[in-house]
C-alpha cells in the first residue's frame, strides 16, 4: 500500500532539509544517517555511494523510515516509513548534482562540494523509496 506525503509537509521532503535515514543493518541494528533527500511525485530520492553502509542495508532489508524536521519549527515534521522499491544508478551524476544545486552554493557535486578525485572511486546510486505510511504534525 502506497502512502501520501500531504502537500503542507512536503516542502520537508523536496529538500532542502536535512533528514535522518534509518536503515536495518544485518544484525538487526537500526542505524541513522543525515542525508539529502528530493521528491519525485512518487518516491523520497537518497542518493548514496554503491557498497556504503546504507546502500548494503537497503538491498538487505529494504524497509526504512526518513524523517525530516522543519528547521524553522522543530514541532513541525514528517515521518516516512515505507521500501526502498529500486536502487538505480545515478547517470551521470545527475540526481546528486540536483541534490548539489538545492542543498549548496555548488553547481556540481564531484569538483565543486566534493573533491574531483573521489568520482573516480565512487559509483553514485539514487535509492527510490515508495513510502508505506506517512506521519505529518502537526496533524492536517
Amino acid at each position: 500500500m502506497t502512502a501520501t506525503i500531504p502537500p503542507s509537509h512536503l516542502d520537508l521532503i523536496a529538500g532542502p532539509v536535512y533528514a535522518v535515514l534509518t536503515t536495518v543493518a544485518a544484525d538487526g541494528q537500526p542505524e541513522n544517517t543525515v542525508v539529502w533527500c528530493s521528491w519525485d511525485g512518487e518516491h523520497v530520492l537518497v542518493n548514496t555511494v554503491a557498497g556504503r553502509r546504507k546502500d548494503k542495508n537497503a538491498r538487505h532489508n529494504p524497509l526504512v523510515a526518513i524523517t525530516a524536521i522543519d528547521p524553522a519549527n522543530p514541532l513541525r515534521w514528517v515521518d516516512v516509513r515505507g521500501y526502498v522499491e529500486a536502487i538505480v544508478p545515478d547517470e551521470g551524476n545527475a540526481n546528486i548534482d540536483a541534490h548539489t544545486r538545492l542543498y549548496t552554493d555548488h553547481d556540481k557535486f564531484f569538483g565543486g562540494y566534493a573533491a574531483i578525485e573521489r568520482q573516480a572511486t565512487e559509483q553514485r546510486v539514487i535509492m527510490q523509496i515508495r513510502p508505506t505510511r506517512v506521519v505529518a504534525y502537526p496533524h492536517q
